[in-house]
């Protein structure tokens, strides 16, 4: 590359491994891009990686992740409604996912409700110590 051409910044995609930004993959979960970005918060979504300074996630960790949120309700992935279809290149389902939804919130509430009981124990161990 000469000094004069300009860089192409592009996203390398091999056969079968798709890479989704955070809108693509909240679709893909069938969720809302906040939810997505409150889990990536909170440390209890899915897996991210960094491309181009920007976060994106793997369609096998979404896939993953989906699994995962859907076992722990006794869903078989292989129920019809949870079904993965066959896809022609890249098919992303259009609408939310309202147990996905469910799954997500409750997910999101369980982490909260750790992290604000744990900041409890601290604050109060902190405060035993000052105080004695």
């Amino acid at each position: 590359m000469t000094p004069s051409e300009t860089p192409t910044a592009s996203l390398i995609t091999f056969p079968g491994r798709t890479v989704l930004s955070r809108p693509d993959a909240s679709r893909y979960l069938g969720i809302g891009q906040n939810a997505l970005l409150v889990m990536a918060l909170l440390a209890c979504g899915p897996r991210r990686i960094s491309g181009n300074g920007k976060k994106l996630y793997r369609e096998e960790d979404l896939d993953l992740f989906r699994q995962k949120l859907i076992s722990t309700v006794g869903v078989a992935q292989a129920d019809a409604p949870y079904r993965k279809a066959e896809p022609d290149a890249l098919t992303i389902p259009a609408g939310p996912d309202p147990l996905m939804r469910l799954l997500v919130r409750h997910l999101i509430r369980r982490r909260m409700i750790l992290i604000t009981l744990w900041g409890m124990v601290l604050l109060g161990g902190f405060m035993s110590l000052t105080l004695f």
